[in-house]
């Protein structure tokens, strides 16, 4: 999560007052007038046709309600869990609620290691991660090294734990360096060492031309880069370029964000 200095900036980002260039607007409006009210600790309990119910008892009238918190797991994703059947899976939607269920080597339980899952539908039992791009991004590179280096996602059971063996690299090939190192930490040279995730960071874009930006050098909490503001923003629209796939997309997304801020944002296509 953010650094709590980061997550005040956020409130205070989200509850600030109305900037507007016409004094006409202005003067239509109340001294106390903000576009967003922060209600923390309240969730919602149910929709009504005129009104909004929260779990702590207070009602919200509306004329126009849109949902922006996240949907529920596609019937695809729920139906691969049904057909997995009873077992690790069924046991583990504790945990998972809805999400493919996977061990650290990224497969489904109960499948034998024929089905992999990543990203948002898929939760790691053994220790939940954040349901981001980020993670996706690694664990899609994670299973790539996997494919191209020829290990068996699908080795047996062992007889003596009754459970599914971690993947079993091919002997006959040589190992890479990150492969020996891999293996001297995990005290196996037979086995695929299991997916770590690693934070580099958490951004935010908060609008009005800022953003918060939290970026991780080293695992430990003091070694973080923090911006807020304009300096977020700078460090959000970095990263932001850095992770496109290639120079052209990375020249098209720089002329269209100062397109945006010379002419202002196209809506004709809404």
């Amino acid at each position: 999560p953010f650094d709590k200095s980061l997550q005040e900036e956020a409130i205070k980002q989200l509850t600030r007052g109305v900037k507007t260039k016409d004094s006409a607007i202005l003067d239509l409006l109340p001294e106390d007038f903000r576009l967003t009210e922060l209600l923390l600790n309240s969730g919602v309990s149910e929709v009504k046709e005129d009104k909004i119910l929260l779990n702590d008892g207070a009602e919200i009238p509306y004329g126009l309600a849109v949902w922006a918190a996240g949907n529920g797991p596609l019937p695809v994703t729920l139906s691969l869990i049904e057909v997995l059947g009873d077992g690790g899976q069924a046991d583990a939607q504790v945990t998972a609620r809805g999400r493919v269920a996977i061990d650290p080597w990224l497969r489904a339980l109960g499948s034998n290691g024929d089905i992999l899952a990543l990203g948002d539908c898929a939760c790691i039992v053994a220790g939940q991660l954040p349901a981001t791009a980020q993670v996706a991004s690694q664990q899609g590179e994670y299973l790539a090294r996997l494919f191209s280096q020829g290990y068996n996602l699908s080795p047996g059971t062992d007889p003596d734990a009754g459970i599914l063996m971690p993947p079993t690299a091919d002997p006959a090939r040589s190992k890479t360096l990150a492969e020996n190192i891999s293996a001297f930490a995990c005290q196996s040279e037979d086995f695929a060492a299991p997916f770590q995730f690693l934070n580099l960071g958490i951004l935010a874009y908060t609008g009005g031309g800022s953003a918060l930006a939290q970026l991780q050098l080293t695992p430990a909490e003091q070694a973080r880069v923090k911006g807020t503001g304009k300096i977020g923003f700078g460090l959000w629209r970095s990263v932001y370029l850095s992770k496109q796939v290639s120079w052209r997309n990375r020249v098209l997304v720089f002329f269209d964000w100062t397109k945006t801020q010379i002419f202002g944002r196209d809506i004709t296509r809404i």
